[in-house]
């Protein structure tokens, strides 16, 4: 039996390890912490369920096949219908995002007439253009400012003016030049419409870990836990050797920091610069707090922060409202987000306490949050969200050369080719097809 080495079990490297041994292949996963699922942790605590990194998934094909191949289909939940409105803080005051938004005064009649010409604006992406440069150019620095800039800190955490839209928006970047147009090629464009009977958010029973549950389980002791890997030797019979065992092929499914030091040896000038790759701060604050003691209503998603705003939180998600049964009746879960790009290192200089205090003030300003939490719980991510920033075209090229140059060894990883968990889902298929016909073929 040919066997796999996977490094690293986040969402990427279980995944594929999981597919893998559908195929028939042996598979060996390791993962340097005593948890897997990276950036995925879900934990209960005092009745309420928490998410600590991702809250929640956007249907996609591939994740609804990896839903129904774990056969967890009935412990799928969809988002509440009730808690559909997104909505963005503007002057202190809360906005929901829609087709109002361009009726109520939210957006002057500049960006309104720019939206509208949109389909007209000939001109083209050139290289190495940033996120802001692109809907600047297109639609205006107001649209920019309202719309995209907290999108971008939301998915992100980071600043339009320093990512590239070329890899952080690869769909948008191709509608403009495939169809010349973000509308156009909305209408236009062919795309895969996953089953329409799924929910179109949704979480699990359980939370998110009940995903990774559900592969570690599939996996057992196949998943070596605790257990670091410290480089990628090479046999004389052409097989890879990792930690002493034999392999025909390498998955790297680690942080982009980690993949440098186990490449390094063999192309040290893309383990430079995978070392270089910028993942910002960030603090997940989850508060529970009485429902009475919350004056605005939670009827939806949560609300995002732009730049121009100058607060200290990205944003909140009321996320007992999308998902009721995360926290007991009567309560409700905020989860807060703080620092990414815009804080720098501030982060490193403020205690829990200090973090729960400014959370505290700011929901008391914006949602009309009264008193002090019944529950708060901090969650650190010291590197959280690769940026690809202007030019990170060049480091996707590199590992692409990389794979060419050095067969059986592949990345799959949110620092290849897209961060969201359906990109690194999607990825996980791709890789374990690539690596089938590989080993078939030697």
């Amino acid at each position: 039996m040919k066997k796999v080495c996977i490094i690293g079990g986040g969402i990427s490297g279980l995944t594929t390890a999981f597919l893998l041994k559908r195929k028939g292949l042996g598979v060996t996963v390791f993962e340097r912490s005593e948890a897997v699922g990276g950036n995925i942790q879900t934990i209960e605590r005092d009745g309420y369920t928490i998410e600590q990194g991702p809250n929640s998934l956007l249907k996609a094909p591939r994740l609804i096949d990896l839903v129904r191949l774990l056969n967890i289909e009935d412990k799928v939940i969809a988002a509440d219908e009730n808690a559909n409105k997104r909505y963005i803080l503007s002057d202190g005051k809360l906005e929901a995002m829609g087709v109002k938004s361009f009726f109520n005064g939210y957006f002057s009649l500049k960006t309104i007439f720019n939206l509208a010409r949109e389909p007209f604006v000939s001109s083209k992406s050139p290289a190495n253009e940033s996120v802001a440069e692109f809907v600047t150019r297109r639609i205006g620095a107001e649209f920019l400012d309202k719309a995209i800039d907290p999108f971008v800190s939301g998915v992100y955490a980071g600043d339009p003016k320093n990512l590239s839209m070329r890899s952080a928006f690869p769909k948008l970047y191709e509608m403009e030049r495939d169809f010349g147009s973000l509308i156009m090629g909305t209408i236009r464009r062919k795309t895969e419409k996953p089953d329409p009977n799924f929910p179109r958010t949704f979480s699990f029973k359980g939370g998110l870990k009940t995903l990774i549950e559900a592969m570690a389980n599939e996996l057992g002791d196949a998943v070596k836990r605790g257990v670091a890997v410290e480089n990628i030797a090479q046999g004389e019979n052409g097989k890879y050797v990792v930690n002493g065992e034999e392999f025909d092929a390498v998955v790297i499914s680690t942080p982009s920091y980690v993949a440098a030091d186990l490449i390094k040896s063999r192309d040290a000038n893309l383990a430079k610069t995978l070392a270089e790759v910028n993942y910002p701060q960030v603090a997940v604050v989850v508060f529970g707090v009485k429902t009475e003691n919350i004056k605005k209503t939670l009827d939806g998603f949560g609300f995002l922060i732009p730049g121009k705003e100058k607060r200290p939180i990205l944003g909140t998600l009321f996320h007992s409202a999308v998902f009721p049964e995360r926290s007991p009746k009567d309560f409700q879960l905020l989860m807060t987000f703080v620092g990414g790009v815009r804080a720098g290192d501030k982060l490193d200089a403020q205690t829990d306490e200090q973090l729960k205090t400014t959370v505290r003030e700011q929901l008391s300003e914006i949602i009309g949050l009264t008193g002090e939490p019944d529950f708060y719980h901090v969650k650190r991510w010291k590197r959280a969200i690769p940026q690809y920033r202007v030019g990170y075209e060049e480091v996707t090229k590199a590992c692409a050369d990389f794979e060419k140059q050095n067969a059986g060894i592949y990345f799959c990883s949110n620092f290849y080719r897209g961060i969201s968990m359906s990109d690194c889902v999607k990825n996980a298929f791709e890789t374990a097809d690539i690596i089938e016909n590989f080993l078939k073929e030697n």
